[in-house]
């Protein structure tokens, strides 16, 4: 379903909520922004799932979708299993086989579950400190993008009023100023993307 992800311009799936049964099936719901009926076309396809529900949203759809464990996504929920982590909805599978999400736990803990991931996923971790609310985990941005709303924000681009310009955010992530605005639009856009349709 990752793969299908890669054939449309902003495409993803939102994982909501989840639970795992007595019986090792993993019950999920999610918010898919996709064309519908390709969609379910593909799912179709996935042996590991048993069966899915959908129903109607704005300009997405929900999926409620029945999956056996095993391989890989059993061994990556195991990870977590004897921690005392949460994650913080939405966890968000995008293209390029990349999922975003973000977790609310003790930090002495997070080697042992980043150890624990199976070999076939890469772990990148983007943030740790304090849970200050809702996490945007579905941004789009790209690393460069990511890199100049940072630099942005410690220059002081974002105070009120203003105490940084672009050239700075340019000179503090080595680029031109042009390319350093172009990263803040299209960063931004992504932001604001994901906030309103969240």
């Amino acid at each position: 379903m990752h793969d299908f992800l890669d054939d449309g311009d902003g495409w993803r799936t939102e994982l909501l909520t989840w639970r795992r049964l007595p019986d090792e099936t993993l019950v999920t719901l999610f918010r898919v922004v996709a064309p519908r009926e390709w969609y379910l076309e593909r799912l179709r396809t996935v042996d590991s799932i048993d069966r899915f529900e959908t129903a109607p949203g704005d300009d997405a759809f929900y999926l409620k979708a029945y999956e056996r464990l095993g391989g890989p996504l059993e061994t990556f929920f195991d990870a977590f299993v004897d921690t005392e982590f949460l994650s913080v909805p939405p966890v968000v599978y995008r293209s390029g086989g990349r999922l975003s999400f973000g977790l609310i736990g003790p930090p002495n803990q997070l080697r042992d579950v980043l150890s624990a991931v199976p070999d076939p996923i890469d772990v990148t971790v983007e943030r740790v400190g304090s849970y200050g609310g809702r996490r945007l985990a579905g941004a789009n941005l790209t690393e460069r993008q990511r890199e100049a709303l940072c630099a942005a924000r410690r220059v002081g681009y974002y105070d009120v009023p203003r105490s940084g310009s672009v050239a700075d955010v340019a000179e503090a992530i080595e680029c031109s100023p042009s390319t350093a605005g172009a990263h803040l639009r299209k960063g931004e856009a992504a932001l604001v993307d994901t906030y309103l349709d969240g």
